[in-house]
């Protein structure tokens, strides 16, 4: 199995690559007023930091960006930094299908292909001109690491879809990962599994397949699999939410709650910290999305600040909770006001904090000081 890292932009990676010794001594990142990290911070954190072997054997670092010249200079940037490490990743990945705002003002993602597919084209020559030239010295994973681009459907038809990917193939990708949906869908609605059969039935004795859109288990992963025949699946926002279901036989059932997959994330968050205390409430409420903003209640007000639900949705991103310690206490306070500290359900790391977690002390236990909180 492959995991692929935050999209990075190539002019971060530059950034980085100009001045590595102004980051390595940074310990945490810059937040701004609008709790947004510095970018270039998060990469340079990214790819000087957080660089363990046993993950970045299996890692493929995803970029961004419009320019070939500086795309094939933020690859051998890549591999120059994680050839220091001893452990080069399995991958680099452009990001060819980011529907995002950030995408469209800067003109990378699925925007590049809709606009300037020559330029895409360009984009992947040069990062496999990078790959191919770079002068490797002897690592302890001795491989060179693959080239992918990471796509959306068109909009133009199967047959014209088919004929893209097999371009991509020809700019020098050893392997496309094709999300299901148009760049309009973003994240909504079904993934059109049947196009995507399409194009694996085109292309798959060419090159591997990886078909991506809405997997959230096991069992949708299989059947995606037996009915497309692609090489393999990607899932994001499911494995986010819970990453349990993608274990077979399905585990037992006090894993697909949240409590327990929060207290789990916790403490592998405690013994590798990742960049911010942001990385670990943008999770949680992956995990707790669910049950703290059910899509599919429709007595659910997501602005009823008198639903406990709401206001622990909102209070999980205050600024001040950002301490282990109050993540874990914040997993309690879930449990008390849930389940009403009902002993079959409380996790037993936690059962101590259930009885007498409030939101008011949740915050206190972030204090140091009046006005210095840890993290």
């Amino acid at each position: 199995s492959l995991c692929y890292s935050p999209m990075l932009r190539d002019h971060d990676v530059l950034s980085v690559a100009a001045s590595p010794s102004q980051f390595l001594s940074k310990e945490e990142l810059t937040i701004d007023g609008a709790g947004r990290t510095d970018s270039v911070e998060e990469t340079a954190y990214l790819i000087l930091r957080d660089v363990h072997p046993a993950d970045t054997r299996n890692l493929v670092v995803q970029i961004c960006g419009s320019c070939p010249e500086k795309l094939a200079q933020a690859t051998t940037a890549l591999l120059d930094a994680y050839s220091r490490t001893g452990m080069l990743p399995a991958g680099i990945d452009l990001n060819l299908g980011c529907p995002q705002e950030c995408a469209q003002r800067e003109g990378f993602g699925a925007f590049l292909v809709e606009n300037n597919a020559s330029a895409a084209f360009s984009c992947l020559s040069s990062m496999r001109n990078a790959i191919d030239t770079y002068p490797y010295r002897k690592t302890s994973n001795s491989i060179i690491p693959s080239l992918s681009a990471k796509i959306r459907l068109l909009d133009s038809g199967i047959d014209d879809n088919i004929a893209f990917v097999r371009r991509l193939r020809s700019a020098g990708v050893d392997y496309v990962a094709i999300h299901c949906r148009h760049r309009i869908d973003k994240h909504n609605g079904n993934a059109d599994w049947e196009s995507g059969g399409k194009i694996v039935a085109a292309l798959s004795s060419e090159m591997p397949i990886v078909l991506n859109g809405g997997i959230n288990d096991h069992e949708h992963a299989t059947s995606v699999v037996e009915q497309t025949k692609c090489h393999a699946v990607m899932a994001a926002i499911g494995y986010l939410r819970n990453h349990r279901l993608f274990e077979a036989p399905s585990p037992i059932p006090t894993y697909f709650q949240p409590q327990h997959l929060a207290l789990e994330y916790l403490d592998l968050a405690e013994k590798h910290p990742p960049p911010s205390y942001l990385y670990i409430q943008k999770h949680l409420r992956w995990i707790f999305r669910g049950v703290l903003q059910p899509e599919n209640d429709t007595s659910f007000d997501k602005f009823d600040y008198s639903d406990w639900r709401v206001k622990l949705w909102t209070f999980l991103v205050r600024p001040y909770v950002r301490s282990i310690e109050q993540f874990r206490m914040f997993v309690a306070l879930y449990v008390q006001l849930s389940y009403g500290g009902n002993d079959d359900l409380v996790p037993e790391s936690i059962r101590h904090l259930v009885q007498d977690v409030s939101f008011g002390s949740v915050k206190k236990a972030g204090k140091r000081t009046k006005g210095d909180y840890i993290w």
